[in-house]
This record gives C-alpha cells, sequence and structure tokens, in this order.
C-alpha cells in the first residue's frame, strides 16, 4: 500500500471520528464541512428516513431537543478504497445518551440511559477540498 492510499484510509477514518466529536461537542451547525453538498444520511435510529443535502443535514441536527447530552464511541472503524477518489467505510458506533438538566456528579459526570449499539455504512469521496462524506447509513443493531 502506498503513502498516499495510507493517507486516504486515514482521512476517511479521521471523518468518522470528527462526526461523533461534533455532535458530541454541540458543533452540528458545522457538519456541513464533513459533508459533500449532496450528501445523503440516515441516522441510525431511523434508517428508513434518508436525509439529502447538506444543508438538510445541518438542518435536521438543529432539531436535536437543547437538553440532549451525547458520547459516541466509534469502533472496528474500516476502510476500504475503491477508487483514486473514492472509498467506503463500516464501523460500530455506541451512543450513550444523557440529559443536560440531570445532575453532573463530579467525578461521574450525568447518569446516562443505556447504550444503543450501532452500524455506520460510509461512502467518501476526495473533493477539492479534501475527502467528504457522500453517504451516511446508520442502523441500530442492539438495545438494553
Amino acid at each position: 500500500m502506498t503513502t498516499e492510499e495510507l493517507a486516504s484510509i486515514e482521512a476517511c477514518r479521521a471523518l468518522i471520528l470528527e462526526f461523533a466529536a461534533r455532535i458530541d461537542n454541540s458543533q452540528t451547525h458545522t457538519l456541513g464541512e464533513l459533508l459533500t453538498s449532496d450528501a445523503t444520511f440516515a441516522r441510525p435510529t431511523v434508517p428508513d428516513v434518508i436525509i439529502s443535502g447538506a444543508d438538510a443535514i445541518v438542518a435536521a441536527f438543529a432539531t436535536r431537543p437543547k437538553t440532549m447530552v451525547t458520547q459516541h464511541l466509534n469502533l472496528n472503524i474500516r476502510i476500504q478504497l475503491t477508487g483514486a477518489d473514492t472509498a467506503t467505510g463500516h464501523s460500530v458506533v455506541m451512543l450513550f445518551i444523557a440529559n443536560s438538566a440531570d445532575e453532573l456528579v463530579p467525578g461521574k459526570g450525568r447518569k446516562a440511559g443505556a447504550p444503543l449499539l450501532g452500524t455506520w455504512t460510509d461512502s467518501f469521496v476526495r473533493t477539492p477540498a479534501g475527502w467528504r462524506f457522500k453517504d451516511r447509513r446508520g442502523a441500530v443493531t442492539m438495545y438494553t
């Protein structure tokens, strides 16, 4: 594998982690920077509802409850280059959700609900601005 191929794989892996970090850090208004303008997206909790277009995806995140606190763990990230400027990815996600109105206990944080376990299936493209998500499809695989 060439250095350029390894750099492309790392760039796509970094997008997965950055997407989650921006959600968890209440920066969903910046998610469009990680997407192509015509990207499509489906949340793991509603996989049959496909949102089309970066602006629509960002707008959908703006409707999340302001009290929702999340922590995403992205695991088993696998990226496969499918061309010079295209790649696919698959990863496992564990999502914890809490409410910011709940007590913040020093050294413990907030009480979270049971985690959701799911997957992301991604398509990436290299743009003049770098690698971006073309499509993100989530699915919940387990819950408690």
